[in-house]
């Protein structure tokens, strides 16, 4: 007989992510529970956990564990380049507009990967803003701190990112940023000098200052709709005057009178400029 996979009920989730939220003060509580349950099934079929139970002793026992579970069950950005339209709307329509600023700071809040990050510094240096752009990268995992910093892929993975980069740029070649490492290709290390990456909160801990763009994509499709506001009310107050937030094709700024903050710079690609005032 094979191994009888996990199948958790609701009141499961919700009382791992109670549990959670009291020991390890990170709250998934507002997240679509559906989304949460696939996720945390998987993860303790690959550990051959029986019970919610059995899981939350190894998360006491091992920091570590835990902190392989977050990443586990948060969604990663998973190719550099994709949604090349997007790419080509944020360095077209709103990167130039900052090539006189003498400083310019963005953030990427909850990264769980660093594909964003790496598409956003091979742009910054194309258009000569590298040196003068602060970038802040937040995380709710130790370990996908690690990830980033590494900036490697297998071949099999870059070959998918060269592929997206042909469709941002055409006679664009997207492995002159890399060196070539054995089988791996590693993201020129040059690139990472003005890159701050830390364990963050976005919803417990005080935002990291005040940023001229954000980008927030795709982020908030697990959330509940209470959690969206929270989320975009929270990262406006870190968007300078006149600064931008971008949050995904398939995403909107949902929360009461966001009209009075924003104006719509890019439907189609839904970017967004916070309003002088």
């Amino acid at each position: 007989m094979g191994i009888k996979k996990v199948i958790l009920g609701i009141s499961d989730i919700k009382n791992l992510f109670q549990s959670v939220k009291a020991k390890f003060s990170v709250d998934f509580q507002n997240y679509a529970l559906s989304s949460l349950k696939r996720r945390v099934e998987k993860f303790m079929n690959n550990y051959f956990l029986s019970n919610i139970d059995e899981l939350i002793i190894r998360f006491e026992k091992d920091r570590s564990f835990f902190e392989m579970f977050i990443k586990s069950i948060l969604v990663n950005e998973t190719e550099m380049f994709r949604d090349p339209e997007f790419w080509f709307e944020l360095k077209n329509v709103v990167l130039k507009k900052y090539r006189y600023a003498t400083e310019i700071k963005i953030w990427l809040p909850e990264t769980n990967s660093g594909d964003e990050l790496y598409s956003l510094q091979i742009i910054l240096e194309q258009l000569n803003l590298a040196e003068k752009t602060s970038i802040y990268i937040s995380t709710l995992s130790e370990l996908n701190i690690t990830v980033i910093e590494a900036a490697s892929f297998d071949q099999k993975k870059m070959e998918i990112n060269v592929a997206n980069f042909e469709r941002f740029e055409e006679d664009g070649n997207l492995e002159e940023y890399f060196l070539k490492q054995g089988n791996l290709s590693k993201l020129n290390t040059e690139f990472n000098s003005k890159v701050t990456i830390e364990k963050h909160n976005l919803f417990t801990n005080e935002n990291p200052g005040v940023f001229d763009i954000v980008l927030y994509r795709n982020k908030m499709l697990y959330f509940n709709p209470q959690l969206r506001i929270d989320a975009l009310k929270n990262l406006t107050t870190s968007i300078r005057p006149g600064g931008y937030i971008a949050v995904g094709i398939k995403e909107s700024l949902d929360y009461p009178l966001w009209e009075n903050d924003y104006t719509v710079l890019s439907e189609s690609e839904r970017i967004f400029k916070k309003i002088l005032k």
